[in-house]
């Protein structure tokens, strides 16, 4: 279900870090189904409750979501993914800032500094 990628955590907080680190390094992808709070929570250690908060937690984020019995997954433009994943398209004519690199040609000359 998850791959390679093992969520980890004793706590809440902990549990969707966890989960929201990996949506952002790429290591879960959109689409893909977290598993059940209850198998989650045996094996982790845990209070089914507190997966079902860590779940909350992440859904209020926008990183998953829940479709009752059908499960949890990671949402398909979680607000936590990379830029590169997104893949938004530029108008032609628009500048792209995404990357946050000036043009070089554009910068003034630091001899003097």
């Amino acid at each position: 279900m998850l791959g390679e990628y093992t969520i980890a955590g004793r706590g809440a907080a902990e549990i969707a870090a966890s989960v929201e680190r990996a949506v952002g390094a790429g290591e879960l992808e959109p689409g893909q189904l977290l598993p059940p709070m209850r198998e989650l929570a045996a094996r982790l250690g845990v209070n089914p409750n507190t997966v079902a908060a860590a779940y909350r937690t992440l859904r209020e984020r926008g990183v998953i979501e829940t479709a009752g019995r059908r499960g949890s997954r990671v949402r398909p433009r979680p607000a936590t993914t990379g830029r590169e994943y997104i893949r938004v398209e530029v108008p032609e004519g628009v500048r792209d800032l995404a990357d946050g690199n000036p043009d070089p040609a554009l910068l003034p000359p630091l001899a003097a500094a």
